[in-house]
């Protein structure tokens, strides 16, 4: 989500206030979906609920503070990821496709409404629907693309990045006794499998890459009034790591 907006053109202050200005406005509970669901308890499949959260209103949000705009007319080259649900490939929603071919089970799209893009890749599992997008004449079912590519950094050197400061949002490897509910596990479930992917890809160090975790590790994705925790952590982090950061890339 700030990546989007940041692609836009707002700066971190503006989009803070955005965020904040919005907290009541973005959840909407599918109460009629879980109730069937609780009804149909017993089946062995129902197709009621696929999210607690339909996700509409945060699209509708994103929509209008993204003026409606496609992901390739941002100010500032952007890529927003997110992962096929019925076969597991990855779909990167990039500004600008340029030389960036399909794969197997890699896709690239640069024509959709970047409010789409943002919202299919914030589509947590569980948590949020998934997001259906038109794709080859058929509609596809997106969630989170951290699942998969937790900090797409590749991506962003193919696309001409020389140096890339990744900032890995998710599980550090730090025990959290205070897990206690269906929510905040089926979040650690994603978070530490996300954390062994990184993990793998980055096991060696690399001249034009920085990843670093700003320890937020204890907050649910839920948890709004953890707003200001958050970014306080967040800034705390930058300025820690900021002398590692010039020393590493010699500026």
């Amino acid at each position: 989500m700030v990546a989007g907006l940041y692609g836009c053109g707002y700066n971190p202050i503006e989009i803070e206030k955005i965020v904040k200005g919005n907290l009541g406005n973005i959840i909407d509970v599918n109460y009629y979906k879980i109730i069937c669901s609780l009804l149909n308890f017993y089946q062995i499949k129902t197709k009621e609920l696929s999210g607690l959260i339909k996700g509409e209103k945060i699209e509708r949000i994103l929509k209008y503070y993204t003026n409606n705009q496609d992901i390739r007319d941002t100010k500032i080259p952007v890529v927003l990821s997110a992962t096929r649900v019925d076969n597991g490939d990855s779909f990167y929603f990039v500004s600008n496709k340029m030389n960036l071919l399909n794969e197997r089970k890699i896709k690239y799209i640069d024509s959709i409404n970047l409010g789409e893009a943002i919202r299919a890749s914030i589509s947590f599992p569980v948590i949020f629907q998934p997001k259906k997008i038109l794709y080859n004449n058929e509609y596809v079912s997106l969630m989170d693309g951290g699942i998969i590519d937790n900090i797409p950094i590749r991506i962003l050197q193919k696309m001409g990045a020389d140096i890339v400061i990744g900032i890995n949002l998710g599980y550090n490897g730090r025990v959290d006794s205070s897990i206690d509910n269906f929510i905040e596990i089926g979040e650690q479930a994603v978070a530490i499998m996300s954390y062994m992917i990184t993990r793998k890809e980055y096991k060696e160090p690399e001249p034009e890459i920085y990843i670093y975790n700003p320890e937020i590790w204890d907050i649910s994705l839920l948890q709004l009034s953890a707003i200001d925790k958050s970014i306080e952590r967040g800034y705390t982090a930058m300025k820690k790591h900021i002398p590692a950061i010039k020393r590493k890339f010699n500026i």
